[in-house]
């Protein structure tokens, strides 16, 4: 991360503590198309921040408090135009040093920024399927279909173990106190030590989070920065608000209806039709053309590892459709939402 990133990052930072609501949304503008950049921009943004909150953690060492308390008073103090840049320019070399060596007092905790050869893989779970992933830490992945994931090629060595989500996925996340475990899908972070949940983030519906065992903590993923985390245990999801932005925790019945996906189930609760027809193409590698828009449409059923037929009958009983079958191409008419 050169200096020019690392003065953006630490005003953005220094912003969002102090509630600088304008200043915040012009540097998380340019926050956002330096992420675009490159996939590794991610992971050392979350280096970074890890840095940040480490200092305001309290450390042990009151020299260090001391050292950091003059550091951010200097950031924070208004100078002449002529000197700012300057200023600007010396604290945050001041704070890059500082955080060095806050590493050092925490040995035990190294953490470093990673190099600039990182390379990124990306797995792809095609149309009708269901893509089994094991990562290099151990962390065992189940990929919906039509899903992406992406991860460093040194997610077992680095600091951080950051992944991004494209669609829906099931984690199996191998325990590991020192390396926390990030999940960035949409437009949250998700944040765990070890234990199994369910992430669905498809575009144009809320992004969810299912917790089935241990505990995790989710946030609103602004620029790659984390805001206010929620923390759910088993049987809880959080859900955030695609037009708000807002988070908020329900309780569920039982976890597992989340990953009926994983056995070939589907669920559907008042979910709107548009969904339904997305969610079948990804499960039965098809596509679907209707004459008019289902949009008021919304469909409450369970299908338990079915046969496209007999899905496609359910909906013709609930919607009054006509469909016919063509190879590939399932074109519906007619319909009607009751």
């Amino acid at each position: 991360m050169d200096q020019e990133t690392w003065k953006l990052v630490l005003d953005y930072l220094s912003a969002k503590e102090q509630g600088k609501v304008q200043e915040l949304a012009d540097l998380e503008k340019h926050l956002q198309n330096w992420l675009r950049k490159d996939p590794k921009h991610q992971q050392e943004l979350d280096q970074a921040i890890w840095l940040w909150e480490s200092t305001a953690m309290a450390p042990q060492n009151e020299s260090w408090k001391e050292s950091f308390a003059g550091i951010q008073t200097l950031v924070q103090t208004e100078k002449p135009a002529k000197n700012k840049t300057f200023i600007i320019w010396s604290a945050a070399a001041a704070i890059v040093t500082a955080m060095a060596m806050f590493i050092l007092f925490n040995k035990s905790e190294q953490r470093f920024l990673p190099n600039n050869q990182i390379a990124w893989i990306t797995k792809v779970s095609g149309p009708g399927k269901i893509t089994n992933i094991m990562l290099p830490d151990s962390t065992e992945i189940w990929l919906n279909a039509g899903s992406s994931i992406s991860f460093p090629d040194n997610i077992k060595q680095a600091s951080f173990r950051t992944v991004k989500l494209n669609g829906e996925a099931f984690f199996k996340v191998k325990r590991d106190p020192k390396h926390p475990f990030i999940v960035h899908s949409l437009n949250i972070q998700t944040r765990v030590l070890g234990t199994s949940f369910n992430i669905r983030a498809w575009g144009k519906s809320s992004p969810e989070v299912t917790v089935l065992t241990g505990k995790v903590a989710v946030s609103r993923d602004s620029a790659g920065v984390q805001s206010k985390a929620i923390h759910l245990i088993p049987n809880q999801k959080g859900v955030c608000d695609l037009k708000s932005g807002l988070l908020h925790l329900e309780n569920v019945e039982d976890a597992h209806f989340a990953i009926g996906w994983t056995e070939g189930k589907m669920t559907f609760d008042q979910t709107p039709m548009e969904e339904v027809f997305e969610a079948i193409e990804r499960r039965y590698a098809v596509k679907i053309r209707t004459d008019h828009s289902f949009k008021p449409c919304k469909l409450t059923a369970k299908f338990d590892n079915v046969s496209i037929n007999e899905v496609l009958k359910t909906i013709q009983m609930t919607l009054d459709i006509r469909y016919t079958i063509n190879k590939q191409t399932i074109y519906i008419k007619g319909g009607k939402c009751n």
